[in-house]
């Protein structure tokens, strides 16, 4: 029969992406590979004084409760690093809109009582269209997982209009003084007059014409997986009775946003095994009487810590996120230590469901196992 070829062809590929991606050499490569070519203090430094700057504005001026949104939005710093400065200002816009519309997109689902299963199907969804825009834009970063829980917080957080009105707020300042560290740079020597150095890069094209890309069938069936991926983990999470399905969603999402199955599974163990150590990192954390001062200096050092290393391994990077955004969570919610541990499961589920997934739909031009 025709089909059968192709069918046999597909069995055997994923048969072959399964057993990869429980290969010991896998797991040990994802551990020991680093690059140290691309470490970039000076940016970094620049995301962890954004965040740092609104959460001590939201702590003086007595809005503790929704500056962890306007820390989300600062976040959109961390996005679009290698962009010539010029090329940066519209992705970065873009990114710090749709960050703000995250934010207030799960506040309106909070605010309006939308039953967890809706949660799930909304925020999969969104995570998906998220994936689709910033690769469109060529948008490099952390990816939809920043959207993903900006919505998932302000869900958790809004119970009336009033919320989703405090939460979009804080979340656009943090946007607008993510966006201004990251062209600091470039600020000051407009300021000053002086004439950038020649830098060359490729031909620019505007936002329109790069968003023409939405219909590539590559980026198009990275969505949808994103989308499969993130609703089923948090579904089953959900159905196991633990309190964070949508962690489990952030673990899918963060994971599939490699470009091939290769980089799927590196990413996939890396955040598995960071955030295992990063989980007893943030137990050792929360458990400390730091108060809300104490938290915005760590979750400050680690947010720099975590942006210098994540080129350099991404297993590291998760060691220090992890904490990181547990921290920023507690702010507004308070959390106990064990919770550290509802983390780690839900990543796991995560991950396992978005390695599986890919290995099911690997491509015939996949050929990285």
């Amino acid at each position: 029969m025709p089909l059968t070829v192709p069918v046999i062809d597909r069995v055997h590929r994923s048969r072959s992406a399964l057993l990869h991606s429980v290969d010991p050499q896998t797991w040990r490569s994802a551990v020991v590979t680093v690059e140290t070519g691309n470490t970039a203090i000076a940016s970094a430094v620049r995301v962890g004084l954004a965040v740092a700057l609104v959460l001590v504005v939201g702590g003086l001026t007595g809005h503790r409760d929704v500056a962890g949104f306007a820390a989300l939005g600062a976040l959109t710093s961390a996005f679009c690093r290698p962009d010539p400065f010029r090329l940066r200002l519209p992705r970065l816009v873009v990114t710090g809109v749709m960050v703000t519309g995250y934010v207030a997109f799960g506040a309106a689902l909070g605010a309006a009582g939308v039953s967890l299963a809706g949660e799930v199907v909304a925020i999969a969804l969104a995570a998906g269209f998220a994936a689709l825009i910033l690769g469109a834009l060529r948008v490099v970063g952390p990816g939809p997982v920043v959207m993903v829980f900006a919505a998932a917080g302000a869900a958790d957080f809004a119970d009336s209009a009033d919320d989703v009105w405090k939460a979009s707020t804080a979340a656009v300042i943090g946007a607008v003084v993510g966006v201004v560290a990251s062209l600091a740079p470039w600020l000051v020597m407009w300021v000053r007059r002086e004439r950038p150095q020649p830098h060359p890069s490729p031909a620019r094209a505007s936002l329109v014409q790069e968003l023409n890309r939405i219909g590539d069938t590559e980026l198009l069936s990275r969505s949808l997986r994103i989308v499969v991926a993130g609703g089923v983990a948090a579904g089953i999470v959900a159905a196991a009775g633990l309190q964070h399905p949508m962690w489990a969603a952030m673990g899918a999402v963060a994971t599939l946003q490699g470009v091939n199955y290769h980089l799927t599974v590196t990413r996939g163990v890396q955040r598995l095994l960071g955030n295992v150590g990063g989980a007893a990192i943030a137990a050792g954390l929360l458990a400390l009487p730091i108060g809300y001062w104490g938290a915005v200096v760590l979750i400050a050092v680690l947010q720099v810590l975590a942006e210098t290393l994540v080129t350099v391994n991404y297993a590291l990077c998760s060691l220090l996120v992890t904490p990181m955004a547990l921290m920023l969570t507690a702010l507004g919610a308070g959390l106990a230590p064990e919770v550290a541990v509802d983390r780690v499961l839900d990543t796991a589920v995560g991950v396992v469901i978005a390695v599986v997934l890919a290995a099911f739909t690997i491509a015939h031009h996949d050929a990285t196992v």
